[in-house]
């Protein structure tokens, strides 16, 4: 008769995207399984291979696009609520930063396999923004402009800024670096 599952899978994964962040690839099932609790055996007969456990625990997180986007066209001034948006971008690509960087870092990592299985987080805040921008367009707020060009130079500078804290680059007054870039680029936008 086979033993009732003790841990799930969710909570093995926590452990294993623990130790591979810390140690990369080279994290061991056999240390995995002991900081889980459970045998190394469980591993493969859960998750199949190493490289399949590998890329099931290193998903990247999901986004809160709901409180990322919470404020309404026609709120407040465009320009305020960019850098509102821009900030809490940057706080989930830092959390999304260390584990691409390790995801990336397999020799087996593909992208355009991993973006045809995965929501790229990137594409869904990309769309939000230009979203926005185009309500607060019909609204006059904003310029018809060409958005998509702006929204990607603004989510790389942000992409940027957690890129360069996850390497160890010296720290940046985040908060008014993204208040200037905005300004710099309220100047494309601007009715």
């Amino acid at each position: 008769m086979p033993r009732n599952k003790t841990i799930t899978d969710d909570e093995i994964i926590k452990v294993a995207r623990t130790l591979f962040l810390k140690n990369g690839i080279n994290a061991s099932t056999r240390d995995i399984a002991k900081a889980a609790g459970i045998s190394e055996a469980v591993i493969y007969q859960r998750f199949g291979t190493k490289e399949d456990f590998f890329f099931t625990a290193m998903a990247l997180p999901e986004t809160e696009l709901d409180a990322i986007f919470c404020i309404q066209a026609g709120e407040g001034t465009v320009a305020e609520n960019l850098v509102c948006m821009s900030l809490q971008i940057v706080d989930y690509f830092r959390e999304a930063m260390p584990v691409f960087l390790t995801l990336i870092s397999h020799p087996s990592f593909n992208m355009p396999t991993f973006l045809k299985q995965h929501n790229v987080p990137a594409r869904q805040l990309s769309e939000k923004l230009i979203d926005y921008l185009v309500e607060e367009s019909k609204l006059g707020r904003v310029s018809q402009n060409n958005f998509v060009v702006t929204v990607n130079v603004l989510l790389s500078y942000l992409h940027n800024i957690a890129l360069y804290e996850a390497i160890g680059a010296p720290k940046i007054k985040v908060e008014r670096n993204v208040a200037d870039t905005i300004s710099l680029l309220w100047g494309g936008l601007a009715p």
